[in-house]
C-alpha cells in the first residue's frame, strides 16, 4: 500500500476507514453509529436526520474496497451527502506515458466520453474523464440505465493516482466533481512535495 499523507477539506469530505485496526472503532456499524451522532449533534431534527446518515455511512463503508487507498464521502458541512469517491495510488516507475493512456477501459458506455487534458501542479500529465456508463437493471428485460461515472487520473514522478466516482444522480455528480478536482489537486501536491524530498536526500 502507497503510504502518503494528503491534506482534504474536511468541511467537505469525511475519510471512511478502509478497515478498523488501530482505531476507536470494531466495526463499520459502530463507525457508522459514531458518525451520525457527530453529524447531526445539536440538530432540532437528530432524531430523523441521524438514521438516515448511520445508514448512509454504514453502506458507504460496506461497499467494496479491494486496492482502494482512501475513500472520501463528500458530505459538505452545510448541506447533505451526495455520495463517495475511491482513491487509488500505485507506485510506478516513469516512462513517458501519458495519463489518459493509463485510463481503464471505459466500458459500455451510451455515448462518447469526454476526456479532458488537465494542468495539475505535481503531476506531469493528469486527465479527467466524464461518461455515461450503461447498467443492466434487475430486470433482464429491460434496457441497461446510463449512470454518470467520472475519473481522474495523474502521473506523478514516483506514483500513479487514479479516482473515481459513480453516481445515478447527475446533479450530485456534478457536485461531487467539483470538490473531487480539488482533492485531485491536493494529490498533486503531495505527489510533488515527495518528489522535491526525494531529490533533496539524493532519492534515498
Amino acid at each position: 500500500m502507497t503510504l502518503v499523507d494528503v491534506e482534504y477539506d474536511s468541511n467537505r469530505w469525511i475519510r471512511v476507514p478502509l478497515d478498523y485496526v488501530d482505531t476507536r472503532w470494531p466495526d463499520a456499524a459502530a463507525w457508522a453509529d459514531w458518525l451520525a451522532d457527530e453529524a447531526t449533534r445539536g440538530r432540532p431534527d437528530a432524531d430523523t436526520v441521524a438514521p438516515l446518515v448511520r445508514d448512509s455511512a454504514h453502506a458507504v463503508a460496506l461497499f467494496p474496497a479491494a486496492h482502494v487507498w482512501g475513500r472520501f464521502w463528500h458530505y459538505p458541512i452545510d448541506d447533505m451527502p451526495t455520495g463517495f469517491v475511491d482513491v487509488y495510488l500505485e507506485t510506478r516507475t516513469p516512462d513517458g506515458t501519458h495519463a489518459a493512456d493509463l485510463l481503464p477501459d471505459a466500458g459500455f458506455t451510451a455515448v462518447t466520453p469526454v476526456l479532458e487534458r488537465l494542468e495539475v501542479p505535481g503531476f506531469t500529465t493528469a486527465v479527467r474523464r466524464r461518461s455515461l456508463v450503461l447498467v443492466l437493471r434487475d430486470e433482464a428485460d429491460e434496457d441497461p440505465m446510463p449512470m454518470p461515472r467520472v475519473e481522474w487520473l495523474g502521473v506523478g514522478p514516483q506514483w500513479v493516482c487514479y479516482i473515481i466516482t459513480n453516481d445515478h444522480d447527475p446533479a450530485a455528480a456534478n457536485a461531487r466533481a467539483v470538490d473531487t478536482d480539488a482533492l485531485f489537486a491536493a494529490v498533486g501536491a503531495e505527489a510533488h512535495a515527495a518528489a522535491s524530498s526525494a531529490g533533496s536526500d539524493g532519492g534515498r
